[in-house]
């Protein structure tokens, strides 16, 4: 390919890359694509999507990548051309920007008065030294001190100010591509969760997305966990777990997290996510028996797993097991359905001098319900305060201190873009037949009548 050829072919793909039609196309495509990824669910369980969508339809949009849309390959590509454009936008009109801001002209002649907008012309009786002065200070109040230029018979002066102001859309364009990159660079940590018992430690997250085992280099222990309720009622108030960091079997860092309050550790984030009673059903209990035959009333804190004797009598009552969200399967077997507190119960069996005597449950919501046949007692659950784990959401984003800085580019971008301006204002004097003839003229970039009128004010202070 000749030299001629490949500038040809690079013209070409330039004028591609800076074209405003590309930019509308690709706002428009990826404004359709958050409200696609708006009106779908992303990243829910197969089951949930087969619950809203039928097979086919699900099939379609699991290919599209419509359930992560914004870790599609096709995605990252259209934000990648986005910034590959508003990349090549802001190269191709850098150097204009470059010449107005270092090189624009700073003597009015009649081809830059032809250009400008706002003109006036007026004479001036005498120019003394003095005024000159005077014309100095006086500009110098609307913008600043102006320069000047004499040449025989004339005298120029110049003034602008907010010259580094048409950088404004270049701050705005930066931020956004480092919002992109930082998007992008985010590609690379992890989101998922760890379940901790009370006293444990852990280093296992289950990844979000793949249901996958992910490792840590250190352990979190769970040190306590605690949770209020508002009174009167099993509705959690608030909840917080105590974490400490653990590495090379030392403890390095410590810290109480709440919701949106998280603990974080070399770029790792963890929030308290959730809560639930142990899986293995451990904790104490408190229960009150009745004996059936007036011998009176007990109460008794009981561990699960252990077993306590009933003061004055031959019994003793061991509890088996803990539930807390009690229900029977089809089989008849208890089971919990989740590990949430929802409907807690307690299995029991009361022994007589070592024998069993009669096993079983008790309910915390239910407490006149004491089972069926003849049992010496009556028993209620009182309180059962079960070992916790604390549910953690744990993230892991390289991308979101870039992200923040390209936000505070857009933030101070999009000020500097709408909220300043480069002002210029030139004067002319030239003596001819013993006369003084004046032309003040002036522009700006944004703001116009602001600085129309300001300039009208200029006019009559310098004329008077």
């Amino acid at each position: 390919m000749s030299a001629e050829n490949k500038k040809s072919a690079f013209a070409r793909i330039w004028n591609f890359l800076i074209s405003i039609k590309l930019t509308i196309a690709l706002l428009i495509l990826l404004s359709a694509v958050c409200v696609i990824g708006t009106l779908i669910p992303q990243n829910e369980a197969p089951m949930r999507y087969l619950q809203l969508y039928s097979k086919s339809t699900y099939n379609l949009f699991s290919a599209l990548g419509f359930f992560d849309l914004f870790h599609t390959w096709w995605f990252i590509a259209l934000i990648s051309l986005f910034t590959l454009n508003l990349i090549a936008c802001s190269i191709n009109r850098l150097p204009r920007i470059w010449r107005l801001m270092f090189h624009g002209a700073t003597i009015l002649d009649d081809g830059l008065l032809q250009g400008l907008a706002l003109v006036k012309k007026f004479n001036l009786k005498k120019f003394t030294p003095q005024h000159e002065e005077q014309i100095i200070t006086a500009i110098g109040n609307y913008l600043k001190k102006p320069s000047l230029i004499k040449n025989a018979g004339e005298w120029h002066f110049f003034s602008e100010s907010g010259r580094y102001t048409r950088l404004g859309f270049y701050l705005t364009h930066l931020g956004l591509v480092i919002i992109i990159v930082g998007a992008i660079a985010g590609l690379l940590g992890f989101q998922g969760y760890m379940q901790i018992v009370e006293g444990q430690t852990s280093n296992v997250i289950q990844m979000k997305k793949s249901n996958a085992i992910k490792k840590l280099d250190f352990g979190v222990r769970c040190d306590k966990f605690e949770v209020s309720y508002y009174e009167g009622s099993q509705r959690p108030k608030d909840y917080k777990s105590v974490l400490t960091i653990i590495e090379d079997n030392k403890e390095v860092l410590q810290k109480t997290i709440e919701v949106n309050d998280p603990l974080i550790y070399r770029g790792i984030f963890f929030y308290q996510s959730t809560y639930g009673a142990a899986p293995d059903g451990s904790g104490s209990a408190r229960i009150r028996l009745t004996q059936k035959d007036g011998g009176g009333k007990h109460e008794l804190e009981v561990k699960v797993g252990s077993t306590a004797s009933i003061p004055g009598t031959p019994f003793a009552i061991r509890a088996n097991e803990f539930l807390a969200d009690f229900s029977l399967g089809a089989d008849g077997k208890a089971f919990s359905r989740s590990e949430q507190l929802n409907n807690p119960a307690l299995n029991l069996t009361v022994l007589k001098d070592g024998t069993e005597n009669f096993t079983t449950w008790v309910f915390a919501r239910y407490p006149d319900f004491h089972g069926k046949g003849d049992r010496p007692f009556d028993i209620q659950l009182l309180n059962f305060e079960p070992t916790y784990f604390t549910g953690l959401q744990v993230t892991r984003d390289p991308g979101v201190w870039i992200v923040w800085l390209g936000c505070a580019l857009l933030v101070v971008g999009t000020f500097v873009a709408f909220f300043t301006s480069h002002r210029r204002i030139w004067l002319r004097i030239e003596e001819k037949e013993g006369e003084f003839k004046a032309v003040l003229g002036g522009s700006t970039n944004k703001n116009h009548a602001a600085f129309a009128r300001e300039f009208e004010t200029l006019f009559k202070n310098l004329k008077s």
